[in-house]
């Protein structure tokens, strides 16, 4: 004869039950979110927004269809372009980690003060809160320097921040791409 579970037990396995179901969802958000950026990167770069008739890419986000926040568009169009176009890292492996975990960990990425291996590391495996303190604060991003790729003709993140900084009559930054 099976003996009964005690509350305690029937409650524990229910918690269990439920935060798998939990964990699969968030698993499923993250593919969506990196899937959403690569998307809204090929858009951005494209300049699509054009063909759809808006004058600006920010008056394309401002369709209710859409329902993205500014700052939250940039960040995900630079987190796939920093990590998955220019470091070659797979949309399968960031489908791993939390967004919010890599827009803040980015900025110290790019300034070469740690390796791309430790920072996914500590984006897989520090708390939310843990990179913030350890690298600070993501930045905003509200300037993405852009520049035609001279090999595929896209418009590509400038490839330095000495690149970025210089002034370069192909070199498009965000503003004057939204002002087009």
């Amino acid at each position: 004869m099976a003996k009964r579970k005690t509350p305690e037990e029937r409650a524990a396995e229910k918690a269990f039950a439920v935060e798998e179901k939990i964990k699969k969802g968030t698993g499923a958000i993250k593919q969506v979110w990196i899937a959403l950026a690569g998307h809204l990167h090929e858009f951005y770069t494209g300049q699509m927004w054009t063909a759809l008739g808006h004058d600006k890419f920010e008056s394309w986000l401002g369709d209710p269809a859409i329902g993205l926040k500014r700052s939250q568009t940039y960040q995900l169009i630079e987190v796939y372009e920093e990590l998955v176009v220019k470091r070659g890292v797979s949309q399968e492996q960031l489908a791993e980690l939390e967004m919010s975990k890599l827009a803040v960990v980015l900025p110290a990425l790019r300034k070469g003060d740690v390796e791309l291996e430790d920072v996914l590391a500590d984006c897989e495996e520090l708390s939310r809160s843990a990179p913030r303190e350890q690298y600070g604060q993501s930045v905003p991003a509200e300037r993405i320097p852009l520049t035609e790729c001279e090999d595929c003709g896209k418009m590509c993140r400038a490839k330095s921040e000495a690149e970025a900084e210089a002034v370069d009559p192909n070199q498009i930054a965000l503003e004057e791409v939204d002002a087009s």
